[in-house]
């Protein structure tokens, strides 16, 4: 009797655990534990946005050095006074979290705007710059300290005597970054940093043995390098909340360059902050107003056209769709209207 209860006994659980195995495979029931679930999506997800993620645009200016005591030892780094903003645009770039303007279309835009002339560019003239350039964010800054230290020391005994020299190379830049949409000062961050170097040299009976090395420019550009990582390692850590910043709309009107049934192309680009998706209002000039004593033309009168939607922008040059209006011609003004 006993040994025919525990037979039973142990059919019936494996008919159980059979039933149970079913009724999961039937069901397509996932047994993989809540716990593992959660983390897989949370994965997926932060993939996912990661993916879709804009790298905003942003614009380095050059750097004031008013403030540098020595300013000749400028000329010691790769680039002179400019040297730092590169070494700054080169590790964003290097990043890879932010689209950084050529240094070139800056100094375009401050050659013919005459911007930044008086020195020392302010927030508000940063925010300007950065309106025309069609960027996010402008960062600025001072190198607040840019020097060599020097100290020797040394001794001799029974004709053999020992030098020694010490280099100190301090760095320290402060750079701050400017919303141009608003003139606001977003951020500001402090980077420092600081080489050196130690040499020997001996002498017997006032014969030299050996001779010092002098690497001033390379201790200064890696002590360059490393106050700008802090700033660029700071800046990567900020990179979502500066892309969700507003994008500014392009200050350059545009001309038609070409139409073609209902697409156009237009004479301006990403170089002057055009975008993809971006609309465009295409207005024709009907009137002139000129100055009656000089003939300076004062206003032009225009009435909308067509309104456009941008698909496609490289540098130099935007293509779009007409959405609403007439077919424009060759010569009509573009005006960026909104952001997308």
């Amino acid at each position: 009797m006993l040994h025919r209860f525990l037979t039973s006994s142990v059919l019936f659980v494996c008919s159980l655990m059979f039933t149970e195995n079913s009724v999961a495979s039937s069901f397509n029931i996932d047994s993989t534990p809540l716990a593992s679930k959660s983390q897989t999506i949370l994965a997926q997800d932060s993939m996912d946005n990661s993916d879709t993620l804009e790298k905003p645009r942003i614009a380095v200016i050059d750097f004031d050095f008013s403030s540098v005591g020595s300013p000749n030892l400028l000329s010691l780094i790769p680039g002179g006074a400019d040297g730092v903003a590169d070494i700054l645009v080169t590790a964003l770039v290097q990043g890879g979290k932010y689209t950084v303007v050529e240094r070139s279309e800056i100094e375009t835009i401050l050659a013919e705007q005459n911007l930044g002339a008086s020195g020392r560019i302010d927030a508000s003239t940063a925010a300007e710059i950065g309106k025309i350039l069609g960027v996010r964010a402008v960062i600025i800054g001072s190198v607040t300290q840019f020097d060599l230290q020097r100290q020797s020391g040394g001794g001799g005994v029974f004709g053999i005597g020992a030098s020694t020299q010490d280099t100190d190379a301090e760095v320290a830049i402060n750079a701050r970054v400017i919303d141009t949409s608003t003139a606001e000062i977003l951020y500001a961050i402090d980077g420092k940093g600081n080489q050196s170097q130690s040499d020997t040299q001996v002498s017997i009976f006032g014969v030299r043995a050996g001779s010092s090395t002098s690497n001033e420019g390379k201790l200064l550009t890696l002590a360059t390098e490393q106050a700008v990582k802090e700033i660029s390692d700071a800046m990567g850590e900020e990179a979502s909340a500066i892309a969700t910043l507003q994008k500014p709309v392009p200050q350059v009107d545009a001309i038609v360059a070409n139409v073609s049934g209902s697409t156009i192309i237009l004479n301006k680009g990403t170089n002057q902050g055009y975008r993809t998706g971006m609309t465009v209002s295409i207005e024709r000039v009907t009137d002139e107003i000129k100055d009656p004593e000089t003939g300076e033309i004062l206003r032009k009168l225009t009435t909308q056209v067509a309104e456009v939607k941008l698909t496609d922008v490289d540098g130099k040059s935007s293509l779009g769709e007409i959405i609403s209006g007439a077919p424009p011609k060759v010569g009509d003004v573009a005006k960026p209207m909104v952001t997308e």
